[in-house]
């Protein structure tokens, strides 16, 4: 992964340059006006803003919405959507920007908060917060990735990481956060990050809130891999306030740059077309919800693009006149989330489901997130209630077709972030991705079946080898469809 590779080249540029500008580093060294500590307030700012940014990423998106079946792009960007590989670049840059841009600065800011003049337990927990949420993009993107020596500031000078099991990852990625959640539980909150937290403003109710959220989607992740494990956290996230109001959404607006990634996105490769799966379930059931994640096609209806079709049939496709995505998430002040309140709620309807066999209760979390979801997109009232009282505002038939209710629900609910519509589906299967093997479609590398994880690139084989090695060993071939350890 490219961080190393910076890392090596710092070093090396340093030591070259010693010799040859001792004076001058001297001279800095004495400067009375030269700065001498780092800001952890703008270092934390810096790495929540990167989590939105990295969420809505156009490299990770290139893959996770096509794979994630909510829209196909045209043009070069449409390769991952044919289930191929030979994206090297890609898996490098992904890689490359969650440790450089989140993980290492929020490192920096762990280590300034956790001793001496400036320890202060409060800034430290929201900062191991952001941790371990840019560490769960990585994991569940790769797998095995150096997490305990992953990210290290200039005191550890780790070149070549090992590589930790994605199992030891969530086990202590969960405990971290569980202690997050007591810590906050009994702050003050002047001792917090105030002006620096554009997030939730220093509100530590809604940092406890969304803690809890995040630890509940951890431990249901992890449902198939360590179904008991994850059946006693869920239930202590249960006995804690959860986000179950929409002014607890996890949200930001991009006002730098060209706004929203997808705004961007659209102006640079404007080809872009919502999948025929997701606009054909939402307009099956009538779902309000459509009008805001689809535009109108060229003929003044709703239609989309089927994923996964082959160069000749693509080229058959009228892909020009499907319907483009929805001015409310592509606009260039459209809210980037990393939570909401109705993800949590379906994840809390599943939790009640399946391990507390309470179906009544799960119903009712079941609703609330539809009514939430809802809000969130400033859907009419009429319209929200009218879709409750159809036949998709209560759970219904056997266990397993509940779960994909709400497992379905879910995938509507999580947009615009893909890259967890991507996890939630290797996790579930729901909604079903069928295996490609009709003519028309492209089986890709994969033998038609979803992509599972992207591939350790390249560069991180020859810099960091022999650790690479290990975590293959441990986890499976380097391909994109082996399976990670929660969705086994």
């Amino acid at each position: 992964m490219i961080f190393l590779k910076y890392k090596t080249l710092a070093m090396a540029l340093f030591a070259m340059g010693l010799f040859a500008c001792q004076d001058l580093l001297e001279d800095a060294y004495e400067n009375p006006n030269a700065v001498t500590e780092i800001d952890e307030s703008a270092l934390f700012a810096k790495s929540l803003r990167e989590l939105f940014i990295s969420s809505s990423d156009l490299s990770v998106y290139r893959f996770s919405g096509q794979y994630a079946h909510y829209f196909v792009a045209g043009s070069d960007p449409r390769k991952p959507d044919l289930y191929g590989d030979g994206f090297d670049v890609y898996y490098n840059e992904i890689s490359s920007k969650l440790y450089l841009l989140i993980i290492k600065d929020i490192e920096e800011v762990l280590q300034i908060t956790a001793k001496g003049e400036r320890k202060n337990e409060l800034r430290y927990t929201l900062a191991d917060i952001v941790s371990v949420l840019g560490f769960v993009k990585l994991t569940d993107a790769f797998g095995d990735i150096p997490y305990t020596e992953g990210g290290k500031g200039k005191a550890d000078e780790i070149i070549t990481p090992k590589y930790d099991s994605q199992e030891y990852i969530y086990n202590d990625m969960i405990d971290r956060l569980t202690a997050s959640i007591t810590t906050i539980g009994s702050a003050n909150p002047d001792l917090g990050f105030k002006n620096a937290d554009f997030l939730f403003h220093n509100d530590m109710d809604k940092w406890m809130r969304f803690a809890n959220s995040i630890r509940l989607r951890l431990a249901m992740r992890m449902r198939n891999a360590a179904p008991d494990n994850a059946a006693a956290i869920a239930q202590q996230c249960l006995q804690l306030p959860l986000m179950d109001k929409v002014e607890h959404d996890a949200w930001m607006i991009e006002t730098e740059d060209a706004g929203n990634p997808w705004y961007l996105l659209k102006t640079v490769f404007p080809q872009i077309k919502v999948s025929d799966k997701f606009v054909s379930m939402l307009a099956s059931t009538n779902d309000p919800r459509l009008e805001v994640f689809a535009a109108k096609d060229g003929y003044g209806a709703y239609s989309g693009q089927l994923n996964g079709l082959n160069d000749f049939a693509f080229g058959e496709s009228d892909f020009q006149n499907k319907s483009d995505m929805g001015h409310m998430i592509s606009s260039k002040d459209s809210k980037m989330y990393l939570m909401t309140a109705s993800e949590t709620m379906l994840l809390k309807a599943e939790a009640l489901l399946v391990f507390n066999r309470d179906v009544v209760k799960a119903n009712a979390a079941y609703r609330k997130a539809i009514e939430l979801s809802m809000e969130q997109w400033q859907v009419d009232g009429d319209l929200s209630q009218a879709y409750l009282a159809s036949g998709m505002g209560n759970l219904s038939g056997s266990d397993y077709q509940m779960e994909e209710q709400i497992g379905n629900q879910m995938w509507i609910c999580i947009t615009p972030n893909f890259f967890e519509s991507w996890s939630h589906i290797r996790r579930t299967g729901f909604p079903v991705i069928e295996q490609r093997t009709a003519p028309e479609l492209a089986p890709g590398v994969t033998n038609g079946f979803l992509p599972s994880r992207f591939k350790y690139s390249s560069f991180e084989l020859s810099a960091n080898g022999e650790n690479v090695k290990e975590a293959v060993d441990r986890q499976g071939p380097n391909k994109i469809d082996t399976p990670l350890w929660w969705s086994k």
